[in-house]
């Protein structure tokens, strides 16, 4: 009997976490939508990937998000439509090298310094040893994810 109540406050918790998360993420990509550069989240999510790492190729980002090629190849058009990104020249073989343009890198910038700021104010209430073990407990739960 105890077993099954763990299960079912678990299972309870596990759903919880999941709508947080959703919820985290959808009010996040309000306030990062709110500045002047209006990013799709999978706009936003592409250029972290090549501010996080430069010179990453559209194959990398598609396998990285799980995401079409095809899918990939529609949004580098636009961000590079936008200017915010570019392909490097010069490289062989499949798919250009991308780096950020100056405009990405301050978009980029501004979609963090948002979303921090979010953050910092959901928390400006938690004492520094919860929010030390929120981010060690979240920095978990991540790198779990990344390995499946």
């Amino acid at each position: 009997m105890q077993h099954s109540e763990r299960s079912g406050s678990r299972g309870d918790d596990g759903a919880l976490v999941l709508r947080s998360l959703l919820a985290i993420t959808r009010r996040g990509l309000v306030d990062a939508r709110s500045g002047d550069t209006q990013l799709s989240f999978t706009d936003q999510s592409i250029v972290m990937a090549i501010a996080e790492e430069p010179g990453i190729r559209s194959t990398d980002i598609a396998k990285m998000f799980r995401l079409n090629r095809s899918t990939v190849s529609r949004q580098l058009s636009s961000l590079i439509g936008l200017g915010l990104v570019q392909e490097l020249p010069g490289a062989s073989g499949r798919g250009r090298p991308l780096t950020l343009t100056t405009e990405g890198e301050a978009a980029f910038r501004t979609t963090l310094h948002t979303l921090q700021h979010a953050i910092d104010t959901h928390l400006s209430e938690w004492t520094d040893a919860e929010v030390a073990r929120f981010a060690r407990d979240l920095h978990r739960f991540d790198r779990g994810s990344a390995e499946s």
